[in-house]
This record gives structure tokens, C-alpha cells and sequence, in this order.
């Protein structure tokens, strides 16, 4: 009796083989299964065929013997998942057998699938990279000239015109920026699609040696489309004083006064948290000299405003002296603000982060009326160019109000709770916001829930004393936020379910979930007690189940008080009482007393659909709904 393998026992022989380097057996496979030369594996996130397998492994023996004993398709394209930069996985799409022995970085196969298979040497991936690409992101100059020399296009740019200069400087490789500047000859002003030069990548990889080379060799200081500064600038906003020094006699007269007018800047504190104001007024006091020697007096156009207690930028080193006598570091602050307002404009990420990191500041040293009037000075600027709020940065707004009450018994100011709910409503609407619509949701919850701690606590430090207005406005704003009944993404929960659910993330570890306060806010402001997650579930589903709170008997006389259906099914036709766990026996008897008096109309509708009695079509479709959820 002779036994055969199946063909998918053979595929996966073949794969197998190439995989784990084993040529002999690889080319025996091949041989009685000639149709598999060019089959498409797929392996994991990786489809490839047999050649392009051997070349992600790297086994030049198996490519050498496929390409001289088989004719396998040496452009057939597949997938492939390579670690970056950071270490994380960025799959590959369209790559060539090429192109991959280029991303991992073996001259050996190159030249094998080049001088053997003559291979497309310009083969374009999904993101335009190419082979060249890909070897000078290994920083292998000899893989690099290689290329090149059999005729690799040095001026084909991955999309979003992202060179292979750009992409070297950013690297810091500076042989290969040096091959491509002075042999190749490629254009050293090249922008990508935001504006940015190899110069402007190259500073921001904080290289010294490639900026001074590239500036040597013609680069220009062009400003930015994205962020609207350019490379000297961003080197002086960072603070890079070895990397501002290199420009000095690359620039105009009047972008080194500013470059150095940022720079002193970047040490009030409001950049990452350097902080040297002795460094910031002696910058200042240098550019204030350079624009009397210049005859360059700075053109001022922005409004004074209340944020800056309508102050106005010094315009003179004599006004400068008079602040800096004020001895105050507060005041040699807010002058760097309005410099970088001035300088970077008030409609540029780069100011608005500038902003936000002084209120960091003022909280971190406990003034938070002062934090939050800068972080809504920042929030409005966002609003006013149409420019989106990180739901990081609304997370801080909660995390100020919790600290503030709950740690420092602080009152907070009830205007900031209603401006911050009525931007929070605002964004859960807009469109724009969906990307993030389930972390905007649970700030929503978490400011509900510091509503309903200040309103409802026992804890006098942490109760507030509210003003019958707004309280009057905080219920309002509630009950009209509920009435858009906003769901989370993920899993359809209400903000009913989220505040009884215990996995909902807490506040700091100040607030945790269930939280009854919170859910007899919402019930008082109108949230739908019975309302369905995705899989049918209710509130009650929820506590049932997750009923590790202790003051879970508590919840369940707040749901059942306020109406909640006992019997309401899942759409496993599960009711909450299926779903307790058989250890909470306490629990269990409170249950049975809530559903001794179940309505009437609920046991109709059960016995309806028990009965499996036709009513869809003489039942209006309110009652419909009704009987269907037991």
C-alpha cells in the first residue's frame, strides 16, 4: 500500500523549507510540486512567495539555487512586517524579493537577484520606497553606490516627497549625506510635502555635523508649511544653543535677532521644562543690542489681551530693564510668551504647546486658577483656527478639578465645569472627533461624576456650596448633554452603564467605578435606566455581573427605585439575575424581593414570548419593543 501526501501537506513542506533554510529538501519539494515555485504563503501578516521568503531570511543559499536551477517570478510582490525605528511592527505592502534583501540589509542577495534575475532595481513599494531607499535607511554606503551604479534612481522620493537626503539627515548618517550632496548631486532645498528640507531634518535630529555640512553646501533656511518655522528657529525653540550658533553666518541679520529671541525663550521654563531665566534675559538683553545695532526694532501687530493682564512685548532694552527690576519671575515669563506669540503666531501647535506646559507649571506649584485661565486661553486659540483638542489635554482639565477638590479641598470654579461640559458636547457632536469619540466620552463621565461629588458628598471639605443658579445651570447642562444619549464606540455602554461598569478607568485614583453619586446624577437627570448596550445588556446587567463593589446592594436600590426592569434579556437571553455570580447570596435575596413586585405588564410580555404568541403585527411598535427586551 503507498500513501501520498495531499498538496497542502506539500505547500506546507515547501514553506517550511525555506523558511528554515533546508535547500536540499526545498529544491526536492520544488521539483514534484513545480506549480508552488510562485504560490503566495501567508504567514502570520507576511505573504510571500518561496524567493521573496528566502530573501526576508536571508538565505542566500536558497536564493542562489532558486534563481540557477528554477525561473521563479522575481517580481512577484507580497507583504512583509519589519521592527522600526521605535521597535514597533510596520508592514511592508508591494515589496519585490529586491526590495526586501534591501530592508534587511544583505548586499550578498542584491547582487544576486540583480546580476542573476535582473531584478527591477526601481521597483516602487505602496509607499514608494525603493531598494536605495531601504539601504540608506541601514546607513550601508557600499549597498547605497552599488544601486546607484547599476542604475538605481537617486532622486525617486517616498510619498509625501520624503527624499533619500531627507531621510539620511534625519538618520544622522553623514557619509551617505555627503555621497548624495557632492557625488550624486541631489538637491539639497528638496521639500517634502510639509515644507521641510533635509536642513530642517537634520536639526531636529539634533546633528551638528550635518547641519554645519549642509548649510556649508547651500542649504537654505526655508520656514516650514506645517509648523511654520524654520530650521534655525525650531534649533532656538528647543533650546539647541551649539546648533543656533552654526547658522550665524548662514541667515539674515534680523532671523538671527529672532533666532536668538526664541532661543532665550526656550529657557523660561515653558519648553520641556528648562528652566534658566539668568540664560533668558541674557539672550534678551543681547537682541535687544543687536536690533539697536541694526537699526531693527521689532514690528509688534498682536492686541494686548487679558491672559497677559493686557501687557505689551518690551520694545526697548530700557522697558526691559524696567521689568527685569521688577524681580519677578513670573514677568520675565509672560515677556517669553508673548516673544514665542509673536515669533511662532498664536494659530501654531508649537505656541499653543508652549501655553499649556506654563499651566503644567502654575499647577504643579498649586495655582490651578491660574492654570486653568491659560489652558482655556489654549483651548479657545484651538477653537478660534478650527483646530482640534487632544483628548490628552481635556484629560488634564479633569485631573486639575480632582486635585483641586479632592486633594487640596478647593473649591472649583463652577464657570470652568460649564465651559469645559459645553466643549466636551460640542466635540462628542462634531464628526471630526470620532477617531477619539470613546476617550472624549469617559472625560464626559469623569466630569459628571466631580458634578456629583461636590453636589452629593457627605464630606464637607469635599462637598461645594453651590449658588441656586448654577446648580440651576449644572442640571440643565446635564440633562441636555444626556439627551444625546452618546454611546461608547467600543461596546455601545451609555454613560448609565460606564459609571456602574468597575473596568471604567477612574480619576487619578480619587474616583472609582461603580459609583453611586455619579449614578444617581444621571438617573435624576433623565438617563435612560433601561438603556441597551450592544449585546442587550442594561445597567442592572452590568452590576450584576461585575459586583465586586461593596456598594453594590446600594446601586441596585438606586436602579430598582428608579424603575429599572428586573426582567429586561440580553441578547443571550440572559436576565441580570442570570448573571450573579452564585456566591452573592445577600445579593440574591435583595434581588428576589425587588422581583416579587414586578409589574404586571412585565409578566404579560413574558408570557408572551414564552407562549411564542404573534403580535408583530397588532401591537404598536412601542409595545413591540417592550415585549422583545423580555
Amino acid at each position: 500500500m503507498s500513501f501520498q501526501s495531499s498538496s497542502v501537506d506539500n505547500e506546507e513542506l515547501i514553506h517550511n523549507a525555506v523558511r528554515q533554510g533546508h535547500s536540499i529538501s526545498l529544491e526536492i519539494y520544488l521539483k514534484q510540486n513545480p506549480n508552488c515555485i510562485n504560490k503566495l504563503f501567508t504567514y502570520y501578516q507576511s505573504k510571500w512567495t518561496p524567493l521573496l521568503a528566502a530573501c526576508y531570511y536571508q538565505h542566500e543559499h536558497i536564493v542562489r539555487m532558486l534563481l540557477m536551477r528554477f525561473k521563479p517570478d522575481i517580481e512577484a510582490l507580497g507583504t512583509i512586517v519589519l521592527n522600526s525605528i521605535d521597535n514597533h511592527s510596520d508592514i511592508a505592502e508591494g515589496v519585490s524579493p529586491l526590495w526586501t534583501a534591501a530592508a534587511v540589509n544583505n548586499f550578498n542577495i542584491v547582487k544576486l537577484l540583480i546580476e542573476l534575475g535582473n531584478a527591477n532595481i526601481n521597483h516602487l513599494i505602496k509607499t514608494h520606497s525603493t531598494a536605495l531607499r531601504a539601504a540608506c535607511y541601514h546607513n550601508n554606503i557600499e549597498l547605497t553606490r552599488y544601486l546607484i551604479e547599476h542604475g538605481a534612481n537617486p532622486y525617486q522620493a517616498k510619498k509625501g516627497n520624503y527624499t533619500n537626503l531627507m531621510l539620511s539627515a534625519g538618520r544622522q548618517f553623514p557619509l551617505i549625506v555627503d555621497y548624495l550632496v557632492n557625488e550624486v548631486k541631489c538637491n539639497i532645498n528638496e521639500q517634502d510635502e510639509n515644507g521641510q528640507t533635509a536642513l530642517y531634518y537634520a536639526v531636529r535630529s539634533r546633528s551638528i555635523k550635518i547641519t554645519k555640512f549642509l548649510l556649508e553646501h547651500g542649504a537654505l533656511n526655508y520656514r516650514d508649511i506645517k509648523r511654520k518655522v524654520t530650521p534655525l528657529m525650531r534649533a532656538a525653540l528647543f533650546g539647541e544653543i551649539n546648533l543656533v550658533d552654526i547658522f550665524e553666518n548662514y541667515c539674515s541679520d534680523l532671523e538671527w535677532i529672532e533666532a536668538k529671541e526664541l532661543l532665550a525663550t526656550s529657557f523660561s521654563g515653558c519648553i520641556y521644562h528648562i528652566a534658566d531665566l539668568n540664560k533668558t534675559a541674557e539672550y534678551l538683553i543681547e537682541t535687544f543690542q543687536l536690533r539697536k545695532a541694526k537699526n531693527l526694532p521689532k514690528q509688534i501687530t498682536t492686541e494686548s489681551l487679558e491672559i497677559f493682564q493686557y501687557r505689551r512685548e518690551c520694545q526697548t532694552l530700557d522697558e526691559f530693564n524696567q521689568l527685569l527690576c521688577s524681580n519677578t519671575k513670573d514677568a520675565l515669563v509672560i515677556e517669553s510668551i508673548l516673544i514665542q506669540q509673536r515669533l511662532l503666531g498664536d494659530d501654531q501647535d508649537d505656541y499653543h504647546d508652549i501655553i499649556y506646559y506654563y499651566g503644567v507649571i502654575l499647577a504643579h506649584n498649586h495655582k490651578y486658577n491660574d492654570c486653568l485661565r491659560w489652558w482655556f486661553y489654549a483651548l479657545d486659540l484651538k477653537q478660534k483656527y478650527n483646530m482640534n483638542c487632544q483628548p490628552e489635554r481635556l484629560h488634564r482639565f479633569i485631573s486639575v478639578f480632582a486635585r483641586m477638590k479632592f486633594v487640596d479641598h478647593i473649591n472649583i470654579p463652577i464657570e470652568d465645569i460649564l465651559r469645559l461640559f459645553n466643549l466636551l458636547n460640542y466635540i462628542l457632536v462634531s464628526k471630526r472627533y470620532m477617531e477619539n469619540f470613546d476617550s472624549y466620552f469617559i472625560i464626559l463621565l469623569h466630569l459628571i461624576t466631580i458634578v456629583a461629588r461636590i453636589i452629593y458628598n457627605d464630606n464637607l471639605e469635599e462637598k461645594q456650596e453651590l449658588s441656586i443658579n448654577h446648580r440651576r445651570d449644572l442640571y440643565k447642562l446635564i440633562r441636555y448633554i444626556i439627551r444625546y444619549q452618546y454611546r461608547l464606540m467600543e461596546n455601545g455602554s451609555s454613560l448609565l452603564h460606564s459609571c456602574i461598569n468597575p473596568s471604567t478607568k477612574g480619576i487619578l485614583n480619587l474616583i472609582e467605578y461603580p459609583c453611586s453619586l455619579t449614578t444617581h446624577l444621571l438617573i435624576s437627570c433623565g438617563a435612560d435606566i433601561d438603556a441597551m448596550d450592544i449585546d442587550g445588556n442594561t445597567p442592572l446587567h452590568i452590576l450584576m455581573r461585575n459586583n465586586s463593589s461593596s456598594n453594590t446592594i446600594n446601586m441596585l436600590n438606586i436602579l430598582c427605585d428608579a424603575g429599572a426592569h428586573l426582567d429586561f434579556a440580553n441578547t443571550k437571553g440572559h436576565r441580570p439575575m442570570d448573571s450573579m455570580p452564585a456566591f452573592r447570596k445577600k445579593l440574591y435575596e435583595q434581588m428576589k424581593k425587588k422581583i416579587d413586585v414586578t409589574r404586571l405588564k412585565c409578566f404579560c410580555a413574558r408570557l408572551i414570548q414564552q407562549q411564542k404568541f404573534s403580535y408583530e403585527n397588532s401591537l404598536s411598535i412601542s409595545l413591540i419593543n417592550f415585549i422583545q427586551k423580555h
